[in-house]
């Protein structure tokens, strides 16, 4: 839910997905990278399993569903900037949100490459706890 609701900030910054974060950071730069990569990390972490193997449907199915509505929530929100929502315009681009998901596999590859971190990380907490269970 906090991925969707960072894009939607992202998406809602006053010069759309042209805009640079803090002056230095492209926006599309982070919808495109940064948010995907954090989601799979999060989606491991959150977790409460000791097998990887377990980790993995969630981590799928949660990717899938957080990448196709934040690129849903970008695209609406940018084609509603784009001002032909006014009324008395005579032209409209075509909208069509299956079109989006030509993108959908560059954003669950990167979310996977964010969950394969994750479960690393996820590991090596757990050898960690299992080496003080121990002493």
């Amino acid at each position: 839910m906090g991925v969707l609701i960072i894009s939607l900030l992202v998406a809602l910054a006053p010069n759309g997905l042209d805009t640079k974060m803090l002056g230095v950071l492209p926006v599309i730069f982070i919808i495109f990278l940064f948010t995907p990569f954090i989601s799979g990390i999060l989606l491991i972490l959150i977790q409460n399993k000791s097998r990887s193997y377990e980790f993995l449907p969630i981590l799928l199915i949660g990717a899938l569903i957080i990448n196709i509505c934040s690129l849903f929530i970008v695209s609406l929100i940018e084609f509603s900037r784009s001002g032909y929502f006014l009324a008395g315009q005579l032209y409209r681009p075509a909208f069509n949100p299956l079109d989006l998901l030509g993108l959908l596999p560059f954003f669950m590859t990167i979310s996977t490459f964010g969950g394969l971190i994750g479960l690393t990380i996820r590991g090596i907490t757990l050898l960690i706890n299992k080496k003080y269970e121990k002493a």
